[in-house]
């Protein structure tokens, strides 16, 4: 690949996909899983809408990293693990990165059109929060990671009314509670990999103030997670299967990687993120597999 090209390849992060992508992902899988439950939703189109959430996280991940990217310049070349961003490199312009912006956030917004108007809404009222302001937070307060975790959470109603074409908020703002503990938590493990370089360039951490606290919060958030997605599937009409793989599997999963971190190993920090994607996973898991035994009583 030539050297522009594979620089404007790694802007979009995708060289670690589906790491980030799928951080993304989750938050629209549980919202467009839980509402296709709750209206019994054919399994071949709950696919093609999985599919659909899968691309266009993917899609939002990349805009939200050049996002990132261009407004971080600076403090990325004084952080060691991102001093060879392209943006902070040099290996791309503002110009050349402005351009594929351009392009991923036209795709972007023709995808949310086809969701309907008041996802559309929704859509581009998430999209500038997350996209647009969530890299400036580091600047202003030491809580970047429950900003990023309400403004992800966004992706819950969204996905809903795409799905149900109404809004259901005694369901949906328990799923999106439940979303924003669970970002919060991953977020705050992310951000325990720069805890040195943040420090000296002045950047506000969430796991910096967290200081020695961090297991205990993120312990407490993962409780609320626990309750929230308890009392969703409850409210949702789930059955047995989805609180065991959904809720108590992913509740447990993620007390692991809370207790078990080494918050000063940057390595243990990033394989811990990374395998978020297993108590989500689960969550997933638990929704699809209770949605067909669903399907299939009816069918009786």
């Amino acid at each position: 690949m030539p050297s522009k090209a594979r620089a404007l390849f790694e802007l979009t992060r995708l060289q670690f996909f589906p790491a980030g992508s799928d951080f993304v992902f989750w938050p629209f899988a549980w919202g467009s899983l839980a509402a296709s439950y709750h209206v019994a939703l054919p399994m071949n189109e709950v696919v093609s809408n999985t599919l659909f959430y899968a691309l266009l996280s993917t899609l939002i991940h990349s805009a939200g990293c050049i996002v990132n990217d261009m407004l971080d310049c600076d403090f990325d070349r004084k952080v060691e693990r991102s001093k060879g961003r392209p943006i902070a490199s040099g290996a791309v312009t503002m110009t050349e990165a402005s351009v594929l912006l351009t392009v991923l956030v036209a795709t972007i917004f023709y995808m949310f059109s086809t969701a309907g108007s008041k996802a559309f809404t929704l859509g581009l009222i998430r999209f500038a929060v997350c996209g647009g302001t969530y890299p400036l937070m580091k600047r202003w307060m030491y809580w970047p990671s429950l900003y990023l975790g309400l403004a992800m959470s966004l992706a819950v109603p969204f996905a809903w009314v795409e799905t149900t074409g109404q809004f259901d908020w005694y369901i949906v703002l328990k799923v999106a509670v439940a979303s924003c503990c669970w970002v919060y938590i991953y977020d705050v493990i992310y951000a325990c990999q720069d805890k040195k370089d943040d420090e000296k360039a002045g950047v506000k951490s969430t796991a910096l103030r967290l200081g020695d606290n961090i297991r205990l919060v993120l312990s407490v958030f993962d409780v609320v997670f626990f309750v929230c997605l308890l009392w969703a599937g409850y409210s949702n009409g789930q059955h047995f299967t989805f609180y065991v793989m959904g809720v108590i599997g992913s509740f447990l999963l993620c007390l692991w990687h809370i207790w078990s971190l080494d918050c000063n190993d940057p390595r243990d920090c990033w394989n811990k993120f990374t395998a978020g994607y297993h108590g989500a996973g689960l969550v997933c898991v638990g929704l699809v597999v209770d949605h067909y035994f669903n399907l299939a009583s009816l069918a009786v």
